[in-house]
């Protein structure tokens, strides 16, 4: 398989700065809603990294930096191979940034559209290594509420979740939470990020209830009930299924048909391979709870061992086990994705080139 991503980063526009917590712009990658992301470069870095800056109608919005910190703090929690890797933040500037590796690659969406689904090793590498990055999510109690096509890059090392500006933690009492939050704040500490309330629930502001893309949205969801790991696990078995047959799970309709179908309707997953069938068909279910856990959903797919469905008796002892498998299946399988990084813009009369 060939994977391609842009060739040339766009180019900085007026109004953009040159500089971002001491690292040098080199080049625009996409601006949303939320903020705008840059690749930028620096001194003893290889490559770039990904900064994303706040749009300037948000910095002064104090709900919003509460958003934004609680991001951060999410992303430095999270550790997974197919997770971009959190490398910095300074949620108290004047515009508030978060620094993330800089992932080459396209989209699953862009690439299905221009190439077609993906088969054999490398789809059921992409389902290990999305499975593989919910369990990290959920390990550290965040929900990610997003997982689509558009937020999951094909990069040379395997499938990467990004974009984690709707995540929030998932609220569970157990025996050891508060021992999780003094190391979770001491860690915080470290980094030098703001101290999150006293209380330690780590909740996003703003409405919850219908935050995500639509047709990309658990039952639950749109039910108006809570959302929990388990729809994360829905929308995993949704990507797997759009990856196997290019098609959207509930098809292309307007918001309020395509909310009638993921809560009444069976979605459309023709095309998988016998290894994948049962795992989706589980995660897909209705019922949230009837859907595997994240790390249980990863334990059947590795048992299983490959696309072909002829794999181990049991599934790898413990998290070193776990871990090493996983990389297993992306040298194994993740084959044809040789992506690099896209070329600084042509030179901008708003900016001289970087470095």
């Amino acid at each position: 398989m060939k994977a391609r991503g842009p060739r040339r980063l766009d180019p900085l526009l007026p109004g953009d700065p040159a500089e971002v917590g001491g690292y040098r712009l080199v080049g625009r990658v996409g601006s949303g809603g939320m903020g705008t992301v840059y690749a930028a470069t620096g001194d003893g870095l290889r490559g770039y990294l990904a900064v994303k800056v706040v749009h300037e109608r948000h910095a002064g919005d104090g709900a919003f930096r509460r958003r934004f910190a609680a991001e951060a703090r999410l992303l430095a929690r999270v550790n997974s191979p197919c997770v971009a890797r959190f490398a910095g933040a300074d949620v108290q500037a004047e515009r508030p940034w978060l620094a993330t590796e800089f992932v080459p690659g396209p989209t699953l969406r862009r690439h299905v559209e221009r190439h077609g689904r993906l088969r054999r090793g490398m789809l059921f590498a992409l389902a290990v290594g999305c499975a593989d990055a919910l369990r990290a999510v959920h390990a550290v109690d965040v929900v990610h509420r997003d997982l689509n096509p558009g937020n999951v890059v094909l990069s040379p090392a395997g499938p990467k979740l990004l974009d984690f500006g709707i995540a929030h933690r998932e609220t569970r009492e157990d025996a050891v939470r508060w021992l999780r939050l003094r190391r979770y704040r001491r860690a915080v500490r470290d980094l030098r990020l703001p101290d999150p309330a006293p209380e330690g629930e780590e909740r996003l502001p703003g409405p919850r209830d219908r935050l995500g893309t639509p047709g990309w949205i658990s039952p639950e969801q749109y039910r108006g009930g809570g959302v929990t790991a388990a729809s994360d696990v829905f929308l995993w078995g949704a990507l797997v299924a759009y990856a196997a047959s290019a098609r959207d799970p509930f098809g292309v309709a307007a918001p309020a048909e395509l909310a009638r179908r993921a809560v009444r309707e069976a979605p459309d997953v023709d095309r998988l391979p016998p290894a994948l069938e049962g795992p989706v068909a589980a995660a897909m279910a209705k019922d949230p709870g009837d859907r595997p856990p994240a790390p249980e959903l990863l334990g059947a797919l590795l048992s299983a061992g490959g696309a072909d469905g002829a794999g181990r008796a049991e599934p790898p002892a413990g998290p070193t086990g776990r871990a090493a498998a996983v990389r297993e299946v992306l040298r194994r399988d993740w084959t044809g994705v040789a992506v690099r990084p896209p070329k600084p813009p042509r030179r901008s009369r708003f900016h001289p080139p970087a470095g």
